[in-house]
């Protein structure tokens, strides 16, 4: 009998836990989660060290996702000069009839970022590298964003901003990493092989690769 509650109450912490980030499709945090540096979302002190959480990839009104950054006046500088650009990345990753009818945004010019859900449920493609029949190709679900192929938009031809840890970067906000920075496939400045790394589609037009 003890064994089998042992096996419920398994279960029902698998059920609950929520991974995050780029090793998990980049799933966001529900909202007051921090993303863990190994990509779990949680509250406390082992997920939330603003030294080592994905800001990026943590919860609305988490302290991870509200910590103070230190280019925010450069960013705003710059962004001026990176019209007609958007200022922002969609808050979206999960999409389709199995996330609750959620559709992709579409994002940056002609709306071609983030405007097709996969047959995974992924919105995509999310930078000028990602192929994008990854996300309109072959199961792309059609009533929950585009399916279609279009060509990539021009590359950024303005001054491009920069952006500090944890701030976005990219073709669809014309910024750049500052030093010593990653520009993610999901288009967020950070260090470390989630980031820097091949694997999740570190953008080298746009900051530091590994």
């Amino acid at each position: 009998m003890r064994a089998f509650a042992l096996a419920l109450l398994s279960l029902a912490t698998v059920a609950v836990a929520q991974n995050c980030g780029p090793k998990y499709s980049n799933a966001v945090c529900a909202a007051g989660k921090c993303c863990s540096q190994y990509g779990w979302c949680d509250t406390g002190a082992a997920y939330c060290d603003p030294k080592t959480c994905l800001k990026a990839f943590s919860g609305k009104g988490s302290s991870c996702a509200t910590g103070t950054t230190t280019t925010l006046k450069t960013s705003a500088k710059a962004s001026s000069t990176s019209a007609p650009y958007a200022s922002k990345i969609p808050v979206i990753d999960v999409c389709g009839h199995a996330q609750g009818g959620v559709s992709c945004p579409g994002a940056g010019l002609g709306g071609y970022f983030y405007r097709c859900c996969s047959s995974a449920g992924h919105c995509g493609p999310k930078n000028d590298i990602q192929d994008q029949n990854l996300y309109c190709g072959t199961g792309c679900q059609a009533g929950f964003g585009k399916c279609d192929s279009e060509n990539k938009p021009a590359k950024p031809t303005g001054v491009p901003g920069v952006s500090g840890e944890g701030e976005t970067c990219g073709p669809i906000v014309n910024k750049k990493c500052g030093s010593g920075l990653c520009c993610s496939g999901s288009n967020f400045c950070g260090k470390g092989t989630d980031f820097c790394g091949a694997a999740n589609w570190c953008q080298k037009s746009w900051g530091q690769c590994s």
